[in-house]
């Protein structure tokens, strides 16, 4: 009866240490977003929204999950996610991390939790608007930035807030002055920074 009791005992054990190294392969891969902002300071109630590629994070779909919201350590956690690299869409009223960290280095690796700081900054809207019956080129602190048609309005989204210094050059048609212009402005968190040309 004693030798029955001891090989139950020894097979209950074998049981649970099994069971036991079943779990530790399970352990599902996670991702915790630690959200501060510019002082290092944890920011509450920032939504985070996940994507598995670059293109799904630059168009907004294929969202993988639902939104999730850090808590009051400026915390979220995403469980159960796969051998991918992760982008993520931190924000909170003008702030977010479009100008930050928006990615993983690498692909994440199973059965390993990761943590990363994820720095928020406030951002705004630069508006150009031509007056004009000719293109311009548009220079943005200094670096060539795009070309717009006679009569258009154009915007740059999600640039960090601070002082621009803008030029708008006219490509051709060089009937009416000025035929290169030059602008400065402050962009404010969630503000819009609107710029009209030619100047009159």
């Amino acid at each position: 009866m004693k030798k029955s009791i001891l090989i139950l005992m020894i097979f209950i054990g074998l049981a649970v240490m099994n069971s036991c190294k079943k779990d530790q392969l399970l352990t599902p891969t996670s991702l915790v977003l630690s959200l501060k902002d510019n002082l290092g300071n944890a920011v509450s109630g920032v939504s985070i929204k996940l994507y598995s590629s670059k293109t799904d994070w630059d168009s907004g779909s294929n969202q993988i999950g639902t939104t999730q919201i850090s808590d009051s350590s400026g915390k979220v956690k995403f469980n159960g996610l796969s051998n991918l690299k992760y982008y993520w869409l931190a924000e909170k009223d003008c702030q977010n991390n479009v100008n930050g960290l928006v990615t993983t280095a690498v692909a994440l690796k199973a059965n390993v939790d990761y943590t990363i700081n994820v720095i928020l900054s406030g951002t705004g809207i630069l508006k150009f608007v031509s007056t004009s019956g000719n293109p311009y080129r548009i220079f943005v602190n200094g670096t060539d930035s795009f070309d717009m048609n006679s009569g258009t309005t154009q915007y740059k989204y999600y640039m960090p807030a601070g002082t621009y210094a803008l030029r708008a050059l006219q490509l051709s048609g060089y009937a009416i002055s000025p035929y290169d212009s030059t602008y400065s402005g402050t962009l404010t968190c969630g503000s819009t920074l609107t710029t009209t040309f030619p100047s009159k």
